[in-house]
């Protein structure tokens, strides 16, 4: 009888040690599911995964300690997921949910942030591309230049690029290896989102054969303006001379005609370019637009305010334009801010 409960307690005893030890096993894979010796990994993260798709695959991949487990682990120690398609660094040797939370709030390495600020050029858009490294800026302007322009776009072979102020101002992420194409397209459906948004906002009702005329003003308003609160002042100067038959005369237009995407002064020789897009030289609106204007911009070309001004000069120790309608006083203040 002893000999019997002696053997009863040790098999009770080896059932209880065998249980401990599952157990333990268990919580190791929960705090630490992967398996391999490395610091880093990264894991993938395809459009619409979830939890489960990354672990099986993680698991098809010899990643995973023990697959089974670290499911029941998940299900019984549950955390939000919020996954996002990309490739993620993540600390190997961390807990199920560390990892969870890596892919979280990670980013994703092959991703870039680009930023195009509002009055950018096709050019200067071209180069900021190629300095994130997504691709040359010859390649981006070839995509442009191989889009497929919607028939409202008047094509024509004297504009530098029928795309210039289609190409909506924005902050975009894109995945390195990204096509240009692919780039340009992203680009020009936000600039349509945003002309209808705009459109819509202010109430106006305007035809996409439409849309150059009030681009084109934007886009002058955007680069000549030197803050948003006085866009809506440059765009009354800009309508006021366009009424009485003046030409604009804008330094932008001389500056987008030249080829370039800024200079600091304008000199008398510049303004005698005989191109479509310098407005000393046509006593008309630009053949185009001269670069991608912002929503404010396109807002100030639909909503001008009214005034009689017809000249404006920037004071450079207050960074902001002095605006008239009187020729001699405008001289007078050119003069005294330019030393002219």
């Amino acid at each position: 009888m002893k000999k019997f409960l002696f053997i009863l307690l040790l098999f009770a005893l080896i059932l209880a040690g065998t249980g401990l030890a599952g157990y333990a096993y268990y919580n190791s894979v929960g705090e630490k599911p992967l398996n391999t010796n490395e610091e880093i990994i990264e894991i993938n993260v395809e459009p619409n995964d979830n939890f489960g798709r990354v672990l099986t695959r993680l698991d098809n991949n010899g990643l995973l300690r023990n697959l089974l487990l670290t499911r029941v682990y998940f299900r019984f120690n549950p955390m939000e997921t919020a996954l996002r398609p990309g490739t993620f660094k993540i600390n190997a040797q961390g807990s199920l949910h560390e990892i969870i939370q890596e892919l979280n709030e990670g980013e994703d390495i092959y991703e870039v942030t680009v930023t195009i600020p509002e009055g950018f050029t096709i050019e200067r858009m071209g180069e900021t591309f190629e300095e994130k490294g997504l691709f040359s800026k010859e390649a981006f302007i070839q995509a442009v230049k191989n889009y497929i322009v919607p028939s409202w776009l008047e094509n024509t072979d004297e504009r530098h690029y029928v795309l210039e102020g289609y190409l909506a101002p924005a902050t975009y992420k894109f995945r390195k290896g990204q096509t240009p194409s692919f780039v340009v397209d992203t680009m020009y459906k936000a600039f349509v989102n945003r002309m209808y948004a705009v459109l819509k906002e202010t109430g106006e009702e305007l035809p996409t054969s439409e849309w150059n005329e009030l681009v084109t003003i934007a886009s002058m308003i955007e680069r000549e303006a030197a803050n948003v609160e006085e866009m809506p002042r440059v765009a009354s100067v800009i309508y006021n001379r366009l009424s009485r038959g003046d030409k604009l005369q804008l330094d932008a237009t001389v500056v987008y005609a030249l080829g370039l995407n800024s200079k600091d002064k304008v000199t008398l020789e510049d303004l005698k370019v005989e191109s479509p897009y310098n407005t000393y030289y046509v006593r008309a609106l630009p053949i185009g637009p001269i670069a991608s204007p912002g929503a404010a911009a396109i807002k100030a070309a639909i909503n001008p305010e009214i005034t009689q001004y017809l000249y404006y000069v920037l004071d450079p120790s207050i960074r902001q334009h002095f605006f008239t309608s009187d020729y001699n006083e405008f001289l007078q203040k050119k003069r005294e801010f330019q030393g002219d």
